[in-house]
């Protein structure tokens, strides 16, 4: 059986980040058949990302890695920017968050039509392991950024919101020169 697991793999992670609970019931039992009911003209990825920093929305992408005794493939999926909000920052009694941007992406059309085939790969095999993965770049940092928090979630289906992957994971800006 084709086990999914989820992944967030960005240029910058450099610190390790946490994967709420209930991400991981939520994807415990999620498996190839799970995988091929996806409607791709539904999927959606959600990214949050600290001020003032800012994706780069022209390199997001969904990745899908699939093992199998074969080997392993990888298929890349364009994601397109659908809406871009601000967020303010909330202050709390003991803490106080930043204000971020969130960005709302789905497959391009080509990606739809490539994911579709995907599926057929997926459903004609076996056994093996699927890890999807959500990327992006960062425009230039700000010279005084050296850590950003950064949130990803994916909705899979229409009757179910998004779920969280990583919720305000630390990223570590290292500046060059």
């Amino acid at each position: 059986m084709i086990r999914f697991a989820v992944i967030l793999f960005s240029v910058l992670l450099s610190s390790c980040a946490s994967v709420p609970v209930g991400t991981m019931l939520e994807f415990r039992s999620f498996g190839k058949d799970d995988f091929i009911t996806i409607q791709p003209q539904v999927l959606r990825a959600k990214i949050h990302v600290d001020e003032p920093v800012r994706a780069d929305v022209d390199s997001a992408e969904l990745a899908l890695e699939l093992t199998t005794e074969k080997g392993m493939r990888e298929f890349k999926f364009p994601l397109l920017l659908l809406r871009k909000e601000k967020i303010a920052p909330v202050a709390g009694f003991f803490s106080k968050s930043a204000g971020k941007t969130e960005y709302t992406l789905k497959l391009s059309d080509e990606a739809v039509k490539n994911f579709i085939e995907t599926q057929q790969i997926i459903k004609d095999e076996q056994s093996g392991s699927l890890n999807f993965s959500v990327t992006t770049g960062f425009e230039k940092f700000p010279s005084e950024i050296t850590e950003i928090g950064l949130s990803v979630f994916l909705k899979l289906t229409e009757e179910k919101g998004f779920v969280t992957l990583f919720d305000d994971a630390k990223l570590e800006v290292k500046h060059e020169g």
